[in-house]
C-alpha cells in the first residue's frame, strides 16, 4: 500500500476527540495490512489527552503530535519474523494524514534518536524505556486507547517525568505536575525535591545522570525544584489553575533550556547499573516505597531483537556513585 505523502510537519492542533478520529482511521488501516492488532507505546503531550485519570488533572487540550517508540514497534515485529513493520505502518499513517489533510508527522518517533539504551549484566543492549513499559502492571494501568486494530499504551509515570525534564519548555512542567499528582492518587506519596531526584536516578539510571556535569546536575534539580513547588502550590491551593505564572524566570527558561541529556552526553545513556548487580531502576528507591505501582516487577529485560547502528564503537565504563 502506498500513499502520496503530504507535508511532512503537521501544523494542526489536535484535540481528544480528533485524535481519536485519527486513530479509528489508523487502526483500521493497521488491521487490514498487519491481519491483526497493533502496539504502541507513546510519551509526551498525547499521553495527557488521551489518559484517562491525566486528562481530568492536565491543562493540555491539543497536541500536535502524537510520540511513539518506532524502535520498539519495529524491535517486536522482527522477533515476528516481520522486517518491513515500521514502513508499513508509515505507509498507514501517511494514508490518514492524507485523508484528514494533515502533515505526515502527526504521529511520529522523532524523539526515539535522544531515548536511552542501557545493558544488562550480561552486556546485552535492550530499551529500557520499552522494558518498563510492556510490564504487566503498566499496560493494565495505562493503557489509554483501544480499538480493534490499534492499542496505545503509555510509558511508565516514571519515564514520563523524566523525558519531559530533559526538555521543560511550554507545557512540561505542568503535564509532570498532572504526573506526580496521578502518582499521589494512586499511593499518597507525598512529593519532595529529594523524592523525586531519588525516584528518578534509581528507576531512571539509564538517562545517565550519575555522568552528568555539575552544571547538567544543577539544571536537573532546579527543574526538579521548580515542579514541585508547583505542585505544592496546587495542593494548598485546589482553586488554582495548573498554568504557571510567567515569570522572567520560566520565560528564560522556555526560551532557552538545554536539552540536558544532550548529544554531547549520548554516552552516558549506554551504561551498565551504577551500583547494583542487577538492573538498578527495577527496585524501589529506599524513600519512595510507596510507589510499587509505578515501577516495574523485578524481570530481566529481553536483548534486543536487532540492535540499531551502534552510536558508539566502545561501551563506556560508568562512575560508582550513590543514589541520593
Amino acid at each position: 500500500m502506498s500513499f502520496p505523502s503530504p507535508q511532512s510537519h503537521n501544523e494542526v492542533q489536535l484535540s481528544r476527540a480528533m485524535l481519536l478520529d485519527l486513530l479509528q482511521d489508523l487502526s483500521t488501516r493497521v488491521l487490514q495490512v498487519f491481519g491483526c492488532p497493533v502496539r504502541l507505546f507513546i510519551h509526551g503531550g498525547a499521553v495527557m489527552i488521551l489518559h484517562p485519570s491525566l486528562s481530568t488533572s492536565s491543562t493540555r487540550r491539543t497536541t500536535r503530535d502524537i510520540d511513539y517508540i518506532k524502535r520498539a514497534f519495529g524491535h517486536e515485529w522482527r522477533k515476528r519474523g516481520v522486517f518491513d513493520a515500521e514502513d508499513k505502518l508509515q505507509s498507514c499513517i501517511n494514508a490518514t494524514a492524507y485523508k484528514f489533510h494533515i502533515g505526515s508527522d502527526w504521529m511520529n518517533a522523532d524523539p526515539d534518536v535522544a531515548l536511552p539504551f542501557a545493558r544488562d549484566p550480561q552486556g546485552n543492549l535492550y530499551d529500557p524505556i520499552y522494558f518498563d513499559s510492556k510490564q504487566s502492571n503498566n499496560i493494565s494501568m495505562n493503557t489509554i486507547y483501544t480499538s480493534p486494530g490499534l492499542t496505545l499504551v503509555s510509558v511508565t509515570m516514571f519515564w514520563g517525568v523524566a523525558l519531559k525534564l530533559v526538555r521543560y519548555k511550554k507545557e512540561d512542567p505542568t503535564d509532570i505536575v498532572a504526573m506526580l499528582q496521578h502518582g499521589t492518587k494512586l499511593n499518597g506519596v507525598q512529593w519532595t525535591p529529594q523524592v523525586m531526584e531519588t525516584w528518578l536516578k534509581t528507576l531512571c539510571w539509564p538517562m545517565g545522570y550519575s555522568n552528568y556535569q555539575s552544571d547538567q546536575k544543577e539544571e536537573l534539580r532546579e527543574r526538579i525544584n521548580d515542579a514541585v513547588r508547583l505542585m505544592q502550590k496546587l495542593s494548598s491551593d485546589p482553586g488554582s489553575s495548573l498554568r504557571r505564572p510567567r515569570s522572567i524566570h520560566s520565560l528564560r527558561h522556555e526560551a532557552s533550556a538545554p536539552m540536558i541529556s544532550s548529544t554531547s552526553m549520548m554516552p552516558s545513556h549506554l551504561h551498565n547499573p551504577p551500583h547494583l548487580p542487577s538492573p538498578s531502576h527495577l527496585q524501589t528507591p529506599p524513600h519512595v516505597q510507596g510507589l510499587h505501582h509505578m515501577q516495574s516487577p523485578p524481570r530481566m529485560p529481553e536483548p534486543w531483537a536487532v540492535p540499531p547502528v551502534p552510536i558508539f564503537t566502545q561501551h563506556p565504563q560508568p562512575r560508582r556513585t550513590r543514589v541520593i
